[in-house]
Parts: structure tokens; sequence; C-alpha cells
């Protein structure tokens, strides 16, 4: 389950970060004090934002003690009908990038919002390294092998220099600096930011990856970089093997590696064994998208000439 305390200084963290509005609302009918709905929301001079960096709209909803499913599903539409209702009257381009477990989008395509649909794998903790296929044991051995090791770290310069350099190879950019790293670590503290770093034998950063920590039993894999002369030696693994095994230990139930939508990436992550969940990005239709259904209307909806009734 999310934690408010923890959305709280998420929160704290994107205003400072990026100079824009957060507001945690809740989405609650008329005398119903145990069904309601904790969205996170972001603006910027008066429109819809969505930060950099975010992985998903935070989305909390609670149910009233029920074991009947479809008493459940009623109470999801409810509560959704009333953030629809809210995000239909936001300026700008409104898209909500939903959590995998927010299942149920109907609420909002009735409304007339497009979806989209993503994925992400999602492994279970405590992790056991034999649903691993072969290929990243091989590498976690080989990275032992040459005297690689992995830890913990608070050396938010180290962990920039291992992002900086996927950053050249890979040609986009993080947008996050070092100050951004300590002032992340700062607002949200180190139980709700974890950073992990593979070291060489010399004791060079090699490998880098960072964590939150927003629900109180599932972490979310934020950012992540690697040196491209060490790329191939089984530092990634390695880390990536550490960092399940820390926080299963600090009691946190799944890891969330947060996409699996590029081929290259979802072949790193697939290894792993995880489970593959979708999860929706669903928004508000804008003139573009009218002026193209009718396109396509167009195109697909008439009877090529000649063509009659059976």
């Amino acid at each position: 389950m999310i934690e408010p305390s923890a959305l709280i200084r998420w929160a704290e963290y994107n205003r400072r970060k990026w100079k824009c509005n957060a507001e945690l609302l809740r989405f609650q009918p008329p005398k119903s004090e145990d069904l309601y709905c904790d969205c996170m929301l972001f603006s910027k001079h008066g429109r819809f934002y969505f930060p950099p960096q975010n992985p998903y709209h935070p989305v909390l909803f609670h149910s009233t003690p029920t074991s009947k499913l479809y008493r459940t599903n009623k109470q999801w539409h409810e509560v959704a009908e009333l953030m629809i209702d809210h995000l239909t009257k936001l300026r700008g381009h409104v898209s909500i990038t939903l959590p995998p477990d927010i299942t149920d989008i109907r609420p909002f395509t009735w409304r007339g919002f497009l979806a989209e649909i993503r994925y992400t794998y999602i492994l279970s903790l405590p992790y056991s390294i034999n649903l691993a296929d072969k290929a990243i044991r091989n590498k976690i051995k080989k990275a032992h092998a040459n005297g690689y090791h992995s830890q913990p770290t608070d050396n938010m310069e180290h962990v920039y220099q291992c992002l900086i350099e996927t950053e050249k190879r890979k040609g986009f950019n993080h947008q996050i600096s070092v100050a951004d790293l300590e002032l992340a670590r700062e607002i949200l503290g180190e139980d709700r930011f974890r950073c992990y770093i593979c070291y060489s034998e010399s004791g060079e950063p090699v490998s880098a990856n960072v964590t939150l920590l927003l629900d109180a039993d599932r972490a979310i894999g934020w950012v992540a970089g690697t040196k491209t002369a060490h790329l191939s030696n089984g530092v990634v693994q390695q880390l990536q093997l550490l960092e399940l095994e820390d926080l299963a230990s600090q009691g946190i139930k799944s890891f969330d590696f947060c996409g699996a939508n590029i081929a290259s990436i979802s072949e790193s992550k697939a290894g792993w064994g995880g489970a593959l969940k979708p999860y929706y990005v669903v928004r508000k239709p804008v003139f573009k998208d009218i002026l193209r259904s009718g396109r396509d209307w167009l195109k697909f909806g008439q009877r090529p000439s000649g063509s009659s009734d059976p």
C-alpha cells in the first residue's frame, strides 16, 4: 500500500527539483468514509504537468471491506468517475500513467479517454537466483571472478559518474544532477531512497542503481547507469542481485523494473524471471485526436465503390 508520508516527501522533491505544484487529492463519494481514491497530480503555470523521471502517477484505491468482487469493481468505478470529472476540467495535455495495480481502465475509456498499454516486469521478494536464466548467472560469476563487489552507498558523486556515462553512450539525459540525487536522498531519507553501486577491484565505481520505495512493500527501479568499459563484465547483474537481496532483507515484497517497452531493455529484464505486468496510460483526447479519428473513419469506414449490401 502506498504510504502517504512517503508520497508527501516525493511531492516535495518534485516541487523543488522541477519547480512545479504537486497535490495529493482524495476522490471520495459522499458519506463513504472507507471508500476513496488518493491520486497525486502535478501542475505548472496552471496547466497539467507530469515531471520527468516519475515512473507512475501515485494512485491508491481503498475499497470498503468486502469479499464480493462485483462490489469492489463498482466501488472503483465510483471513485474513478470522480477522478475523471476532475481530470476533464484540467488545462493542458492531461495524461495519467496508472500504476500496474490499477487494471480496470474502462471508466476512462467510457468517458472518451484514449488508452495505451505498456509493460513492466515485477519480481517477488525474497528472490532466488535460480529463477534467472543461465546467462545472468554466468555473468554474476564473471563479475565475482574479476574482483567486482557491490554494496549500498550514500556517495551520490559515484552514482552520478555511472549515470552520466550511460547517458553519453545511449544519447539521452536523465536530467538528474549530483545535487538532485543528494536532494532526493535528503527529502526521502535512506529508507525510501536506496542507492547501490558496484566497484571494480581497484575501487572505481562502475555501475549504479537507484530505487524508490514509495510503497510499504514494493520497490521501483528508478534510474541506473554503467560505465561502458565494464558493461560486459557482469557488473550490472551482480549489482542487481545485491540490490534484490538487500531490499528483501528490509522486508520489501516485490521489485518493479519500471518498464519493459523497448526490445533490448525488455530482453535484459526478462532474464530475471519476473512476471510481465501491463500498466496503462490514459489521456484526455485533444483536437488532433478528433481530427485523426475523422480521417480514420473516412479511410476505413466507407465502403469501396460498387459494394452493396448482402
